[in-house]
C-alpha cells in the first residue's frame, strides 16, 4: 500500500469491523453502514468458534492461524468482550459419534471424547445419548460486542445510516455515491455488505447464496447455570440472564419476519439436548441472513473480477468468528499484493 492510503469499508458487520481494525494503523479509514446501530440484534446472539467445525469434526481450512488471529483480536480489545471458554459438541447419532471418536484419537490436543456417562457426570443438564466432544479451544463470543469494540478501538468515522448505491473505479481512485447524494473518493474500497450484496448488480451476479436464520431468546432458568456453550442440532448459549437457541437454515425465504413454526422447532430441538429448557419462556425471536458460497464453503477476500481497487470481503456464513479476524489481518499487505492471496478465498 502507498503511505496512508484512503480506504472505505462498506458494511459495519463483523467483516467490516475486523477490516477497519486491521487497517486503521496504516490508512485513513472510513466506514459506511446502511443500517443504524440498533439493527444488530441477530448478531448479538451469534459467536461460536472452534477448530473442528465440519460435520465430521475435521479441521477447518487455516484453523490454527484463524484461532490465533481471533485470540489476538480478543486480547487487543481486552475485557470489553467477555469470552465463554470451552464448547460441548454433542453427537447427533451413532455415525457422528464414531466420527467424533476418530477426531478425538487424531486430534487429542484439540478435543476430548466424552462417553454418555462422562457427559452426564460433567454436565448433568445435557442429554448426550451418543456422547460428545469437549473442545477446550472452542467457545462463544457476542459478535455484536466484538463489532462495537473493534469500531471503538479503531476510532474511524462510521457513517450510518448511509447506503452506498454506486461506485466507479478509475486508474488511481474509486468514487462512491451514497443514497444521500454525496460522493466520496478513496484509494481502495472494501465491500463487506453482507445481505446487502443483492442490491448491487455487480455483486448480485456473483456465486453467493443468502440463507435466513432464526434464533430464539429465552429466559434462562437457574438450573442451567452454569452451562457451557452446547452445539448439537441447535446451539445453546447463555448470555447473562438469557439463553439463546439457534439456528435455522432457510435458503428459500420471502421475508425476514420470525416464524412461530421455527420457534417451536428450535424449542423442541433444544429440549432434546437440554431438557431444562422446558422451564424457560420465550422472550424474543430474532432473524438474520448469512451469505455463503454454495460451491465452496469458504469466505471471499478478493478484488472484484476485472478490478484492482474494489475488493469484496464476504461469504463468511456461520464461520465469521473463525475467519473474519484472519482474513482482515491480511489486508494491509494484500491490498498492494493481491497475487499473494490464497487461491481458496479468491473470486474466480
Amino acid at each position: 500500500m502507498q503511505p496512508s492510503p484512503r480506504i472505505a469499508i462498506v458494511g459495519a458487520g463483523l467483516a467490516g469491523a475486523c477490516a477497519a481494525f486491521a487497517l486503521h494503523r496504516y490508512a485513513q479509514v472510513e466506514v459506511f453502514e446502511a443500517t443504524d446501530a440498533a439493527n444488530q440484534a441477530f448478531r448479538a446472539t451469534g459467536g461460536l468458534f472452534h477448530p473442528l467445525m465440519t460435520r465430521r469434526a475435521r479441521p477447518n481450512w487455516q484453523h490454527e492461524a484463524a484461532l490465533r488471529a481471533l485470540e489476538q483480536l480478543l486480547a487487543d480489545v481486552g475485557d470489553q468482550v467477555p469470552v465463554r471458554r470451552g464448547l460441548l459438541r454433542v453427537a447427533f447419532d451413532e455415525k457422528q459419534a464414531a466420527d467424533f471418536q476418530e477426531a478425538a484419537r487424531t486430534y487429542p490436543h484439540w478435543v476430548q471424547w466424552l462417553s454418555p456417562e462422562a457427559v452426564c457426570d460433567r454436565f448433568p443438564q445435557v442429554q448426550a445419548p451418543y456422547g460428545a466432544l469437549w473442545i477446550p479451544q472452542g467457545g462463544a463470543v457476542s459478535a455484536v460486542q466484538l463489532i462495537e469494540a473493534l469500531l471503538a478501538h479503531s476510532a474511524v468515522p462510521v457513517h450510518r445510516p448511509v447506503r452506498v448505491i454506486d461506485w466507479q473505479e478509475r486508474t488511481r481512485e474509486v468514487q462512491l455515491r451514497t443514497d444521500q447524494g454525496a460522493t466520496y473518493t478513496f484509494d481502495y474500497v472494501i465491500l463487506a455488505p453482507g445481505y446487502g450484496y443483492q442490491q448491487h448488480p455487480e455483486l448480485a451476479r456473483l456465486p453467493f447464496q443468502a440463507v435466513k436464520g432464526q434464533v430464539i431468546c429465552l429466559t434462562c432458568p437457574p438450573t442451567l447455570q452454569p452451562l457451557p456453550p452446547v452445539l448439537a442440532s441447535v446451539h445453546l448459549v447463555t448470555h447473562g440472564t438469557f439463553l439463546f437457541v439457534g439456528s435455522t437454515y432457510e435458503p428459500d425465504f420471502t421475508d425476514l419476519a420470525p416464524s412461530a413454526a421455527r420457534t417451536r422447532q428450535l424449542l423442541k430441538e433444544a429440549m432434546r439436548w437440554v431438557p431444562a429448557v422446558a422451564e424457560s419462556t420465550v422472550h424474543n425471536a430474532l432473524t438474520g441472513v448469512r451469505v455463503i458460497r454454495p460451491t465452496r464453503p469458504l469466505p471471499v477476500l478478493s478484488p472484484l473480477p476485472g478490478r484492482r481497487r474494489l475488493w469484496l470481503f464476504s461469504g463468511l456464513g456461520s464461520r465469521g468468528l473463525l475467519y473474519a479476524p484472519l482474513l482482515a489481518s491480511w489486508l494491509p499487505e494484500m491490498l498492494s499484493h493481491p497475487e499473494r492471496l490464497p487461491e481458496p478465498v479468491r473470486l474466480c
